[in-house]
């Protein structure tokens, strides 16, 4: 194994430097998660995008940070447990009165799909459902690839998933669900995939994300 690591040295995704041999992650990541309170307001009348309801156990930083990065774009799967214990754990607190009928996820395109060979928010809301008893369906599909969105400034973001988001047979008028995406830094997805949910006749929507940026920043 060393012999590889020193043949193929690995490099830190978050700050790019390399990773030490005795070390699973750049030192970067050291540090405790940075919790994000049950009671922090993540979306105000402020913001460019308004979501009704958003939650998250975590800030995008540090470990967690890498652990996103690493269940994205390196199939480490491993982590979809504790994310997803943390995220249903704030959803039973931050929406403690509310009664979901399904628990569903922000789609990929197909071809995004046979080229990462999961979509990491469907693994995140799978588990979630699982914790909290309650069915998980998918609601929605993207129907077109796009371009990505951290290349794009806020009015080309919304415009890039115009029309691209749809709600599936699978949807019930007058339902309550519970939408899971891994990050949230605009806002602008889960955003779309509220209106093409709300455009089919569900009643409410509420949003769980394994991590949100302090700031915009550029999403993944």
């Amino acid at each position: 194994m060393e012999l590889l690591q020193i043949l193929y040295p690995r490099v830190c995704p978050v700050c790019g430097q390399l990773i030490p041999i005795n070390r699973a992650f750049c030192a970067c990541s050291d540090g405790p998660a940075q919790q994000v309170p049950a009671d922090a307001v993540l979306c105000s009348d402020q913001d460019p995008i308004r979501l009704a309801h958003i939650c998250a156990p975590y800030y995008y930083e540090g470990i967690i940070r890498q652990q996103l990065l690493g269940l994205k774009f390196h199939n480490q799967t491993k982590y979809v447990r504790s994310l997803s214990f943390a995220m249903a754990q704030q959803v039973s607190m931050v929406y403690a009165d509310v009664s979901f009928d399904c628990v569903t996820f922000v789609p990929m395109a197909q071809p995004d799909i046979h080229t990462r060979a999961f979509n990491q928010s469907a693994l995140l809301a799978q588990s979630i459902a699982k914790q909290l008893f309650i069915q998980c369906s998918a609601l929605l599909e993207k129907t077109q690839l796009t371009v990505p969105q951290h290349t794009l400034n806020q009015s080309d973001r919304l415009q890039n998933l115009e029309h691209v988001f749809e709600a599936t047979d699978l949807c019930k008028p007058g339902s309550t669900v519970l939408l899971v995406d891994d990050i949230k830094t605009t806002g602008t997805t889960l955003y779309r995939c509220c209106e093409a949910l709300k455009k089919v006749g569900v009643q409410d929507v509420y949003c769980v994300c394994a991590a949100v940026t302090r700031s915009p920043s550029p999403d993944f």
